[in-house]
């Protein structure tokens, strides 16, 4: 498995030659005059998520649209993505909507632990009216959402499995956010808050935190198998949470595109999306495969596990949110309809 990333990037390679002979073959005109953007994003060369960068960079230089990218937060830091994608320093981003929440609250919502639990839940939320106005919101800062994504969490810990909440007892866990860290908390575990996960290997080396809380795409990229002895995964019948991972660009930016560029730019994304929502569930797979080839212990979250925790997190996190947020009980309530 350690020729994971070579598989996933495989995939996006052929895509990008497919769609390219269809663009050619649909005879899509060439801008009368070239645009230059700027896209930043924080995760590394090779993570699938800049596979997704580099195939929408690649099909949109055939309408006159180049994107240059920075990769590995090369030019903006994490934290900094959305005020430099508002002021103009950059056109185009792809960031996990935790690092927006403080902007904007109630997107928060959407990587509760056990509110979101397997892609085609993830893909009616996508489609649904709560949706719709949540990305409303980003519309009215003058951002526009092209392509939605969403990551599902695992984690890695040192010592024994956990997946229980009662395995996590007494054990130091990242956290992202104020809600994760009220599920953790209640289930024993110490909150060590880190929102970026760049900080990861440095938490992990320093031997700050004893359970890694993140995407099973970002434990991918990170290749720490050897810090851990056990990581958990999730089943058959879902996660212990998704996150939220749109590309945002400028909307002023977009509607100075002319008309071709435009549908490059939009049929782009909607052909990555697909693709990296394949690539998603490979990628769970991929992950397990590399640890156990480690020798590292692999435990699946999986009926009365995973119940667990959705239990847990429904008198904690959800219930937090609720009290804390304004409208929280509204959208809540409105996410849970989707179902």
């Amino acid at each position: 498995m350690a020729g994971g990333y070579g598989v996933l990037a495989g995939l996006f390679r052929l895509l990008g030659k497919v769609v390219v002979i269809a663009a050619m073959v649909a005879h899509w005109p060439i801008a009368a005059a070239a645009e230059t953007w700027t896209a930043s994003y924080q995760f590394p060369p090779g993570d699938p998520r800049d596979e997704t960068m580099r195939t929408i960079a690649r099909l949109t230089a055939e309408a006159g649209l180049e994107i240059k990218l920075f990769p590995s937060a090369s030019l903006i830091r994490p934290n900094d993505q959305w005020a430099a994608l508002v002021n103009g320093t950059i056109d185009m981003t792809f960031v996990p909507a935790d690092y927006l929440v403080d902007r904007f609250p109630r997107l928060g919502v959407l990587s509760l632990p056990g509110m979101i639990r397997t892609q085609a839940q993830a893909d009616r939320v996508s489609a649904s009216a709560v949706m719709r106005d949540l990305r409303q919101q980003l519309d009215a800062a003058g951002v526009m959402v092209l392509s939605d994504s969403w990551m599902p969490g695992a984690f890695a810990t040192r010592g024994k499995c956990v997946v229980f909440p009662r395995d996590a007892k007494g054990l130091r866990a990242r956290t992202i956010g104020r809600f994760m860290a009220e599920a953790w908390a209640a289930a024993g575990a110490v909150p060590v808050p880190a929102t970026t996960s760049e900080t990861l290997p440095t938490l992990v080396g320093n031997t700050l935190i004893d359970i890694a809380n993140t995407s099973v795409t970002t434990l991918l990229s990170l290749r720490m198998e050897k810090s851990f002895t056990c990581l958990t995964v999730p089943g058959e019948t879902g996660a212990l949470w998704y996150l939220y991972e749109p590309i945002l660009v400028s909307k002023r930016r977009f509607e100075a595109l002319d008309e071709s560029q435009r549908h490059a730019l939009t049929a782009a994304a909607a052909r990555a999306h697909e693709t990296l929502a394949a690539a998603t569930s490979l990628t769970v797979r991929l992950l397990s495969g590399n640890y156990l080839a480690a020798g590292v212990e692999v435990a699946t979250l999986e009926g009365a596990s995973l119940a667990a925790w959705h239990k847990l997190s429904r008198r904690t996190a959800w219930k937090l949110f609720r009290e804390q947020v304004p409208g929280g009980g509204e959208v809540i309530d409105r996410l849970q309809a989707v179902e």
